[in-house]
């Protein structure tokens, strides 16, 4: 995603989290980074969060619970989300 995109995200994220205005920006960007970062790397797939709205549901989920220091949980709870972008964007090779 680039800077500006990151910034909308961050500012929906605020609005649906009610994220304290005492939590800084750059914390919170951190969490959506590591969030493209890690979906796009269990799907295999560089998602574009704009079109793909279970990805973008997704995303701000793990912001969510990683925000509470939760991520096992959120792992566990979301797997089968992990599972479905997988299926979706799985490209089979002559391998």
């Amino acid at each position: 995603m680039t800077d500006t995109q990151i910034k909308e995200l961050l500012k929906e994220i605020r609005g649906e989290q009610h994220i304290s205005p005492f939590e800084k920006d750059n914390v919170v960007m951190g969490y959506i980074k590591e969030a493209e970062y890690d979906i796009n790397d269990k799907s295999g797939h560089q998602i574009d969060y704009e079109i793909d709205l279970t990805a973008r549901s997704l995303l701000k989920n793990y912001v969510l619970y990683a925000r509470g220091k939760r991520l096992a949980e959120f792992k566990q709870l979301y797997g089968a989300g992990y599972a479905e972008l997988q299926a979706k964007y799985y490209k089979p090779t002559d391998l």
